[in-house]
């Protein structure tokens, strides 16, 4: 596909999550995600935030007030906001806890990652009426350090079911702070809270962020495509946090791939 073929792509960019330190990542976002995919084709910004007025959390360091003003700093085609702590229930977050708690902080970042889980598939409700046939799902808190494009311009060569995921911090499953997706890879990838307690009964240990990814993205036959792009977490005062960028070793990848590809080979041929 030509450049002038590309003006009539569909893009989305979905963030999700706490837009705590928006003001530290705005220009990396602008740089290498949303600048490079106006120029591919047509491209629609959507979020769902949570207007969280504090945060305190021991395992990342950061206790203080957020700034309200944060989300205001991007422009949407769509933005949902939403109460940090009512989906805990709706999700079923005691039951959840009940089988582990994988962080051993007393449910706090097993708490987080359900607001992150719902926060997704908020988001998804919004996407799935512009029907983009590529997605950039990102978190807005991350340093973005390469430019996303090129990533984007391949998916539009792969099956929907293609998702690029970071090759770096796998976790015994697969990297999960970010991603670039086909249509039917982002609705797999947004709503997989959907398929948490299926996870649970058949794995032990509790809900596991990468492992859990890894689950869905199996079940549900999505072709992986691992990718060295970087990005960095920056707390709500500013602090990068120092990341290793090391791709995993080829031998887990080629492990985890095959694992990956026997799976999607199974669901096509249901």
């Amino acid at each position: 596909m030509g450049w002038d073929e590309m003006s009539g792509c569909r893009l989305a960019v979905g963030f999700f999550g706490i837009p705590r330190s928006l003001k530290w990542t705005l220009s990396s976002l602008e740089e290498n995600i949303l600048s490079p995919l106006r120029e591919l084709g047509t491209l629609e910004v959507f979020a769902h935030f949570y207007r969280q007025l504090a945060i305190d959390n021991p395992r990342s360091g950061e206790d203080g007030f957020l700034d309200q003003s944060d989300y205001g700093l991007l422009t949407y085609d769509g933005l949902i906001l939403e109460e940090p702590g009512e989906c805990l229930e709706k999700r079923g977050f005691r039951d959840i806890l009940s089988y582990g708690d994988p962080w051993g902080d007393e449910g706090k970042s097993l708490s987080n990652l359900v607001h992150q889980l719902n926060s997704l598939q908020a988001l998804s409700s919004l996407i799935e009426s512009a029907k983009p046939e590529v997605v950039v799902l990102a978190r807005p808190d991350l340093l973005y350090h390469d430019n996303l494009l090129p990533a984007c311009l391949e998916h539009f060569r792969l099956p929907p079911k293609s998702i690029t995921i970071p090759d770096w911090q796998w976790f015994g499953g697969v990297n999960d702070r970010f991603a670039i997706c086909g249509y039917d890879a982002f609705l797999a990838y947004a709503n997989r809270i959907d398929l948490v307690f299926d996870y649970l009964k058949a794995n032990k240990g509790g809900l596991h962020s990468e492992q859990f990814l890894f689950y869905c993205l199996n079940r549900l036959g999505v072709r992986i495509h691992p990718g060295h792009f970087c990005a960095s977490r920056v707390r709500s005062n500013g602090f990068v946090v120092p990341e290793s960028f090391k791709p995993i070793s080829t031998s887990k990848k080629i492990r985890r791939l095959f694992v990956n590809r026997i799976c999607c080979s199974l669901v096509d041929h249901r």
